[in-house]
């Protein structure tokens, strides 16, 4: 019994206590402005994707060695030959998605922030789209260009490999340059005011 009578005055003594306590100032009084209420997430965002950037540098490096380390002991086995390709492929494949990461966010931080305050959205939004559009296939012949001159490199004297690596690179050219021919052909007619 004296055990819960001493835990009962105790809390009568911490209300008695809380509801003699003056109230808390507002901390937002005498700040201009008032309170604005603050991410504090928001600046730690471009640091952990550096560091998520980083890590991926660095395994990217470790499955680049290791996939080269396949090919050198192979000893002419197709198979471990292959295996070793496959991996340097992928880990320079995810390394430069991991790179494109943070240039696709950047991308459309740029690109949609004219939009906000566009006089005529509907036709702001589809000029914006097709600069997209356009931007992302030149940035998809670099890819393929580079994805193409590293087939060639580790074609190992095989024509067939070989030759779609050049093909690849061939009609990639052709693509690109269509694709920009095109839109100066659409800006010179637009811009003849007819």
């Amino acid at each position: 019994m004296t055990f819960s009578l001493f835990l009962s005055r105790l809390f009568s003594f911490l209300v008695t206590t809380a509801l003699a306590a003056p109230p808390a100032q507002d901390p937002c009084v005498g700040v201009p402005g008032g309170c604005a209420p603050v991410n504090m997430a928001l600046p730690f965002i471009p640091v952990i994707g550096s560091l998520l950037v980083g890590f991926a540098g660095g395994g990217a490096v470790i499955f680049v060695i290791i996939g080269g380390m396949q090919m050198i002991l192979s000893m002419g086995d197709e198979g471990a030959g292959t295996k070793g390709k496959t991996t340097l492929l992928y880990a320079l494949g995810g390394f430069m998605l991991a790179l494109a990461s943070q240039a696709i966010v950047t991308f459309v931080q740029t690109r949609a922030a004219p939009l906000a305050s566009a006089a005529t959205p509907h036709l702001d939004f589809m000029a914006v789209v097709v600069s997209a559009i356009l931007s992302l296939l030149n940035v998809a012949f670099m890819g393929i260009v580079i994805y193409s001159a590293i087939r060639l490199v580790i074609a190992w004297g095989k024509a067939e490999s070989y030759q779609k690596a050049v093909n690849a690179i061939l009609w990639a050219i052709i693509g690109t340059l269509t694709i920009n021919a095109a839109n100066a052909i659409v800006h010179a007619v637009l811009n003849l005011g007819l």
